[in-house]
């Protein structure tokens, strides 16, 4: 009887959490679609085209820049004080900048060819890297806040960026500056509010000015080599999907395929808010998993599959009826596409759960080599699929990758974590 109560506890902590991150991240889900009427009738599809590239590449290249470095602060934050969090990452973060320098004049020096390989222009090469930066340093601060507990900070860093991406981009429109002031706009907003929420956290000017202590320097880039295929995956897929399809099938493939997942971002804003709140709850569970056992994480795991699989079908439904008003009318063929595009996300979701669980015990290689199976399954069945089905077969090629990293995952985490006696706990790993 207490452990039901127990249980019914920690769903309803969970839940109460889960909504509270849902809630905040939908505030910045809800600019895409905000914006969505005006971009796809003041861009046309090969505007708004190179505008979902921008996004792409920027997300691309965040682990590039960004080591991901906001796992490691997660997989940590137990682990250090306040003062070596601190010093941690502050030289994650000055490591991200000088990043951003050496990508930023490599890509200088071969701009031309790049900007032929990646079908964007070449005078705008740079603002990518900038805005990967912004990205990493954004999602970065919003760890910290969510694991120091920082509700109130974090609700204000979503809602200032959310606010001021709405305002400057359509003010940049209304101005004639097509595409290029939705990157300006979108890259103004993400520094002012960067600047908000690293005061929030304690960090001025002056010290985030000063060159760090070398401690952290090599355990950082030790972490964000070897993780990199595990802190890339979603990034590399979203990218593969849409080089691959502005490559086959035309920029404006690519545009079509960027308003399909304008609709399933907003599932996986709910999928990723569950996991937001539900990772710390894990790990403490975790260390304790030998005497307590595993039967509450199995219970709050198998709810949330069963969950993600009713959300999915319930925003497919709202996103055929809400998409032929949003969307313009050269841009009402993506409609066609969001049942690929809800699958494809819901597995990304139970993957990326799977995967906390390795993350927790330091299997930072195995869930790199995951990750890089996905990435490459990924491209050989969207080259494949793409010239057979066009988009949806790009897209049912991202469903299939993280379906069978999925099931992978599972069957290893089954392997870690076996029930034995009263409730689960740990074996030879």
């Amino acid at each position: 009887m207490k452990r039901n109560a127990f249980t019914s506890k920690a769903k309803k902590f969970l839940a109460l959490q889960s909504l509270f991150y849902a809630f905040a991240n939908s505030i910045e889900a809800l600019v895409p679609f905000l914006l969505a009427p005006i971009l796809t009738r003041m861009l046309d599809p090969s505007g708004y085209g190179v505008w979902v590239l921008f996004v792409t590449y920027a997300t691309f290249m965040r682990p590039v820049v960004g080591l991901t470095t906001q796992d490691a602060i997660r997989m940590r934050f137990y682990d250090f004080d306040q003062n070596k969090l601190e010093q941690f990452t502050h030289t994650a973060l000055f490591v991200m900048v000088l990043l951003a320098i050496i990508v930023s004049a490599v890509t200088l020096l071969l701009g031309e060819m790049v900007a032929e390989a990646v079908k964007f222009p070449q005078g705008w090469l740079v603002s990518i890297v900038i805005a990967a930066l912004l990205y990493e340093v954004f999602y970065t601060v919003l760890a910290l806040q969510q694991f120091h507990n920082s509700r109130k900070a974090f609700l204000a860093t979503q809602a200032m960026q959310a606010v001021l991406s709405m305002v400057f981009i359509v003010a940049f429109l209304l101005a004639g500056w097509d595409w290029r002031g939705v990157v300006i706009g979108r890259m103004l907003s993400m520094a002012i509010a960067i600047f908000f929420a690293l005061r929030s956290l304690g960090f001025t000017l002056p010290k985030l000015l000063r060159i760090p202590e070398r401690s952290f320097y090599r355990n950082i880039a030790s972490f964000g080599v070897v993780y990199w295929p595990a802190g890339a995956v979603i990034m590399a897929v979203a990218t593969t999907d849409k080089v691959a399809a502005a490559h086959y099938l035309g920029v404006e493939a690519s545009a079509m395929y960027g308003v399909a997942a304008l609709f399933a971002s907003a599932f996986w804003m709910v999928n990723y808010s569950f996991v937001m709140a539900w990772t710390p709850w894990l790990f403490r569970k975790l260390k304790t998993a030998e005497q307590d056992g595993l039967r509450e994480v199995a219970s709050v795991s198998l709810a949330y599959f069963v969950l993600s699989a009713v959300a999915a079908a319930a925003f497919y439904v709202v996103a055929v009826l809400v998409a032929p008003v949003l969307l313009g009318a050269a841009f009402h063929s993506a409609i066609g596409l969001l049942p690929y595009t809800m699958l494809a996300i819901m597995l990304q979701g139970h993957f990326v759960h799977n995967l906390k669980f390795l993350h927790f015990d330091g299997r930072i290689e195995l869930m790199s080599v995951l990750s890089a199976f996905t990435i490459g399954l990924n491209l050989w069945l969207s080259i494949l699929w793409a010239k057979q089905m066009g988009i949806s077969g790009i897209i049912l090629a991202t469903a299939v990758s993280f379906g069978a990293a999925f099931i992978m995952s599972g069957i290893l985490i089954l392997g870690r974590w076996m029930p034995l006696r009263k409730g689960a706990r740990a074996v030879a790993g």
